[in-house]
């Protein structure tokens, strides 16, 4: 079963339109991604590579994002993420944006990270991540 996290809007959220955009949206699925880690490891020891990374960290490679509706201060949001698949080197997160009240879809994002050796170079996800994160 995917993690979720409840977001409340406030205006410092937005941009001069007054709804959250691009860059917020993006901060957003970011705050539920690192809440969907501290499911599985403290963030005080996530950049502790010896106690859970088997000497692999992930950066992000490319995203893809969908909007459907904007998202306006006072909103409750339910972002919704975990793992959509895993490759040689990477591994996709999904993640999707309701409106906590209305379930109305506003967004949904495919996160795709590649992992990397100390020296920077793509390796195989390790084994025991494959089965870390709630899948989607």
């Amino acid at each position: 079963m995917a993690h979720e996290l409840t977001y409340h809007v406030y205006p410092t959220d937005c941009d001069v339109f007054g709804h959250v955009n691009h860059a917020t949206m993006i901060t957003i699925l970011e705050h539920a991604r690192w809440a969907l880690l501290e499911t599985v490891i403290p963030l005080r020891d996530v950049t502790r590579r010896d106690l859970w990374a088997d000497g692999v960290w992930s950066v992000v490679r490319h995203v893809d994002i969908a909007y459907h509706w904007q998202s306006l201060p006072g909103d409750d949001l339910v972002i919704r993420s975990g793992l959509a698949g895993v490759g040689r080197t990477s591994y996709r997160i999904r993640q999707q944006v309701r409106h906590a009240a209305t379930e109305r879809v506003h967004a949904e994002a495919t996160i795709t990270f590649v992992c990397l050796d100390q020296e920077g170079r793509p390796v195989p996800v390790p084994e025991r991540w494959k089965s870390v994160f709630p899948t989607w």
